[in-house]
């Protein structure tokens, strides 16, 4: 009997050791897993706040796909004076387009025609005013004009600042003047 319980003493002494172990490795690895949830916890309190995106909205009287052109790629290095003796875009014009340099200018020169989907955008300056108040507007959309490379044509302008724009010409209006670029497909100012 006393074989026994000594053998009985020694299991149950094994079996203590052995649950001590795995309460420290247990006790061990919670503080392991406290330790790192407190460092996630400091290192998203002192990430630095994202900005909310703001959306475009387009200028009044304008269609939103134009939304935010100034973002855009500008196609003049600088701003493009008015035309002395005569300019149907009359003042100080920056044009835009919704492509980037790798789409209209894969291999660092311009390429003709502009891709299906362009959107290009010409904004004028009024002589002596401080506002945008002329817009006009080539889309590019595959079978919609043959004749003009699939060129549409649209042109706004207002008075005031504060004024909506409002259709002035379309289409074959422009297209007359634009003729004479048809080279390079319609649009006179290249990739600078």
């Amino acid at each position: 009997m006393k074989t026994q319980t000594r053998n009985l003493l020694s299991y149950l002494t094994v079996i203590m050791i052995t649950c001590l172990f795995f309460s420290a490795c247990a006790e061990k690895q919670l503080e392991e897993l406290i330790e790192q949830q407190e460092e996630e916890k400091t290192e998203t309190t002192e990430a630095p706040v994202q900005p909310e995106e703001t959306v475009a909205v387009p200028l009044p009287g304008l269609p939103d796909d134009v939304a935010g052109y100034t973002q855009w790629l500008k196609l003049n290095a600088e701003p493009i004076p008015p035309v002395p003796g005569g300019d149907p875009h009359n003042g100080t014009k920056n044009v835009y387009v919704n492509k980037t340099v790798d789409d209209i200018a894969p291999n660092g020169e311009q390429q003709f025609p502009y891709p299906d989907g362009s959107i290009v955008v010409k904004e004028a300056f009024r002589p002596g005013k401080d506002f945008v108040g002329l817009i006009a507007i080539m889309r590019k959309k595959a079978g919609v004009d043959p004749d003009h490379n699939d060129w549409e044509f649209i042109e706004y302008v207002r008075n005031a600042s504060d004024a909506e724009f409002r259709v002035i010409a379309k289409d074959g209006v422009c297209w007359g003047c634009h003729a004479q670029v048809e080279d390079i497909d319609y649009v006179f100012t290249e990739l600078e």
